[in-house]
């Protein structure tokens, strides 16, 4: 068996001198074409086009962890305890590892995507986010920033014509972001005026209804006060009635003592210096 092999690779190498020998013009990558394994198996193409390509190209991987969450992102690096991820969490992209007991390895999936596609897809992720009115800034520069860097990708590789094409469609993409940015400042400077108005006519309407509340406050205490001051002017008249009354009542007293005097001395004249028990004296008030 191993004799067949080592005859097999004799003849592929003998092939290989007679191609070469009988078409000098023959091109490197046909030469790398033409090779073939010891035990008879072609080589997967090496073309310097392959290659730039392998080169342009980056790994991304998706996984869950055990607690159920789904990660996502370019694979930075990777070992047999760790996997490194760059991800995006919600306006930031992010670098992460993760140990190999936290994944569930029935679901990691690696892929090899171009990398002016993977930059592009986070592009149209922050280009998606503006317009919110939250962090709108960031967004629209890191989806410029993304879109430059899908075509300096495209730069270095070795399609052509087409590459061509896509970066003229980058620098569409970017210019569009450009005038939205611009759009988003014009509106935002409007906004903000509108804000303002909004924030002074509710200040005026606010400082109307506190006006108004203070004075309801200063009529209330307005009648609180006159109603004092009747109270006042009631007692005060009270007060002279009693002390009217009280008077009356001590003339009264003072009579009836004097009657009662005159009527003992009547009764008993023998007793001439007799003076009533109970005399009462008039006070002036």
């Amino acid at each position: 068996m191993r004799l067949v092999n080592v005859t097999k690779a004799a003849a592929v190498v003998v092939l290989l001198v007679w191609g070469t020998t009988a078409n000098p013009g023959t091109s490197p990558d046909a030469k790398v074409r033409l090779s073939t394994t010891a035990s008879g198996q072609e080589v997967p193409s090496q073309t310097p086009a392959t290659l730039a390509r392998r080169a342009n190209s980056v790994r991304t991987a998706d996984f869950h962890l055990r607690t159920g969450e789904l990660i996502y992102g370019k694979l930075v690096a990777e070992d047999k305890n760790k996997i490194t991820i760059e991800r995006l969490d919600e306006g930031r992209i992010v670098v992460q590892t993760y140990g190999r007991r936290e994944i569930d390895a029935r679901t990691l999936d690696i892929k090899t995507v171009p990398e002016y596609k993977y930059y592009l897809d986070l592009a149209d992720y922050f280009a998606g986010r503006t317009w919110d009115f939250r962090d709108d800034p960031d967004d629209f520069i890191q989806a410029i920033r993304c879109c430059e860097k899908a075509k300096a990708a495209l730069g270095t590789s070795a399609s052509g014509g087409q590459d061509s094409e896509r970066i003229e469609q980058i620098n569409e993409r970017i210019k569009k972001l450009e005038a939205d940015r611009q759009v988003w400042e014009t509106q935002v400077k409007s906004r903000a005026e509108l804000k303002k108005l909004e924030f002074l006519a509710e200040a005026e309407n606010k400082l109307k209804e506190l006006e108004t509340k203070v004075s309801a406050g200063s009529q209330q205490v307005t009648k609180s006060v006159e109603r004092l001051d009747k109270a006042v002017t009631d007692i005060q008249e009270n007060h002279r009635k009693l002390e009217g009354g009280m008077y009356g009542i001590q003339q009264q007293l003072n009579v009836l003592a004097e009657r009662t005097a005159v009527n003992a001395r009547l009764m008993d004249p023998w007793r001439w210096n007799w003076q009533p028990q109970y005399f009462y004296r008039y006070r002036q008030y």
